[in-house]
């Protein structure tokens, strides 16, 4: 993937951050720009995170993979196992380093990916969003991908349940605006 890349995408948030969000992998407009979450799905995910009263620059966001993935014409797609075996060391040395209280995965890849570093088995994340799992100290809440309310709208409204249950976890913790408690 690094060979046709633009830039790639370490992801972004402070160090101390109580909340990290994983994605699956950049984007075309996060591979222009070398940040996380900046076209279309970027601006779903700021509309949520606003909805709670949470900034942007409060969490950390990330993804499995740094680099994005393309097929033959250019078009994004999924990582492949290999790809993100190769890029997995890096998230979790974020992760490490990070020590956040929750983890929110976004969609099926990452997920997978979470519950996996954790020996838990992924469900389908229409099974499993929204639903708060407590693993090696931290606490889960799988989520939609914010892309899938581009093309099925009504996940807007689920996605937005969602993360009031975010925001009553930052309550119950005590992490006014998603820092430290």
């Amino acid at each position: 993937m690094h060979r046709t890349r633009n830039k790639a995408v370490p992801g972004e948030g402070p160090h101390d951050a109580a909340i990290f969000f994983i994605g699956e992998a950049p984007g075309r407009a996060e591979d222009l720009e070398g940040r996380p979450f900046v076209g279309r799905a970027g601006g779903v995910l700021d509309e949520l995170l606003s909805g709670i009263g949470l900034e942007r620059d409060r969490v950390f966001i990330g993804n499995v993979v740094k680099c994005r993935p393309t097929d033959s014409r250019g078009r994004d797609r999924r990582p492949t196992e290999g790809e993100i075996r190769a890029c997995s060391p890096y998230l979790d040395r974020q992760l490490e380093l990070i020590r956040p209280k929750v983890i929110c995965p976004l969609g099926n890849t990452a997920t997978r990916y979470a519950l996996g570093k954790h020996g838990l088995t992924a469900s389908r994340i229409s099974e499993l969003h929204g639903r708060i799992i407590r693993a090696g100290g931290v606490l889960l809440l799988p989520m939609y991908h914010p892309s899938a309310a581009l093309y099925r709208a009504r996940l807007r409204a689920t996605m937005r349940e969602d993360f009031e249950r975010l925001r009553g976890i930052i309550s119950g913790l005590g992490m006014a605006g998603g820092g430290r408690a």
